[in-house]
């Protein structure tokens, strides 16, 4: 295969040592499984530092009316040396996830997509009792209802090459999100993909969904899935039910230098103004294809970062005082927790409602067909597992295709 090609095998680029009629394992190594969760999985020696460099860069990416500009991720290629403590995270997470595909793609033309979400969480952790949404109630006045933590169910894909060629959707080989914070909703990951090219109507969206994944944040988890799976925050359906942990216990206990403690102090004081934020650090895996629209981060951004870090190949590795500004913590990305419990819904004559989504360049009708109630219940049961897997009855969920969306309208935003 020449490097120029670009040949897609169910929404990924090939693998270097592609062959037509090979099998799905030789295929498909990565992604290893739909969805896997690991607790813990990250720990800081600049905890807070490191958060207000993530603020830094999420401000950075915000556009004057609040929405987010198509171009707003960032690109770190797998042969590029990460120049701060973000680049280094990504570049970090982006290896976990390709060991075992030496020679299996190439790393000029492979990196990591990455970028931070710093969002306000206005949701109480006591709303047992929320007003429901009544299927085809729309009213346009629940502004005062919607959290800013929510996110818009979507798929991660390059959408500059699909402005490019229509219909085609190219999508990361796997798409992870660290947690870095106890507050939020919850990430909803549905066992659905995008649809294929020559699905023109996109009639393939249409359907029960039957198996999903919630995902609550907890302050360093990480949780990975196939980067081609339909995924989001409906906060509204799925609210935060958040179990406060200590700041101390998710901090290195590392020995600290004078000059560190007073750092902390001030980073302390700095990390106020992040309470309550629902924190997200988003890496996308890209093996033999960079994405058209993500930029590598600015040298005066750069510059602007104030978590210490040094190359691991420097002087300072050797130097005892030295403290990395983050440990990682899963040796074997084989090794995901074992979630061994899952929540099940049925449908219910109190359905909870209709969201109008836009995918694919199309009107879809999201229908929750259980009860609110139930559906809240079922983000607090897997609250407390931290992750956990959905089992939905046939038509508890379902995707209805409507018409095509206007130049205007965009896909629910590549964000979590």
């Amino acid at each position: 295969m020449a490097e120029s090609d670009l040949i897609l095998d169910e929404g990924f680029p090939v693998l270097s040592d592609f062959k037509p009629g090979s099998s799905e394992a030789d295929r498909f190594p990565v992604p290893r499984a739909k969805f896997a969760s690991y607790t813990k999985a990250i720990t800081f020696a600049q905890r807070a530092s490191f958060l207000n460099d993530c603020a830094l860069v999420f401000n950075a990416r915000a556009i004057e009316d609040g929405e987010y500009s198509s171009g707003s991720t960032f690109f770190l290629p797998s042969t590029m040396k990460p120049r701060c403590a973000l680049e280094a995270l990504a570049q970090t997470i982006f290896k976990a996830h390709t060991v075992g595909l030496e020679g299996k793609f190439d790393p000029k033309n492979s990196g990591a997509e990455w970028w931070t979400l710093v969002l306000d969480n206005k949701q109480s952790t006591n709303n047992s009792n929320p007003s429901p949404k009544k299927a085809g109630d729309d009213d346009g006045d629940d502004s005062e209802d919607e959290e800013d933590d929510e996110v818009g169910m979507h798929f991660d894909a390059d959408y500059a090459l699909e402005d490019q060629a229509s219909g085609v959707f190219l999508h990361p080989r796997v798409a992870t999100i660290t947690y870095l914070s106890d507050v939020g909703v919850p990430t909803l990951i549905l066992d659905k993909r995008s649809p294929p090219p020559q699905d023109v109507e996109k009639s393939s969206l249409n359907g029960s969904i039957t198996k999903g994944w919630l995902s609550h944040p907890s302050f360093g988890k990480h949780v990975s899935f196939d980067g081609r799976l339909l995924h989001g925050a409906p906060g509204e359906y799925f609210p935060s039910a958040s179990i406060p942990t200590s700041k101390e216990e998710d901090d290195v206990s590392e020995p600290q230098t004078k000059k560190q403690k007073i750092e902390e102090k001030v980073d302390d004081k700095e990390d106020a103004a992040l309470a309550g934020k629902r924190i997200t650090f988003l890496v996308n895996i890209w093996v033999n294809h960079s994405t058209m629209d993500a930029v590598i981060l600015d040298d005066d951004l750069v510059s602007k970062l104030t978590t210490t870090w040094e190359d691991p190949d420097s002087n300072a590795k050797s130097d005892e005082a030295h403290v990395p500004a983050f440990q990682w913590n899963i040796e074997d990305i084989a090794s995901e927790d074992k979630l061994t419990n899952t929540v099940s819904l049925t449908k219910s004559s109190a359905a909870a409602g209709i969201e109008d989504i836009i995918l694919c360049n199309r009107h879809v009708d999201m229908a929750f067909h259980s009860s609110m109630g139930d559906l809240h219940d079922a983000s607090k049961l897997a609250a407390k597992e931290g992750s956990m897997p959905l089992v939905l009855e046939e038509g508890v969920l379902s995707l209805t295709v409507g018409r095509e969306a206007s130049d205007d309208e965009e896909d629910g935003s590549e964000e979590d």
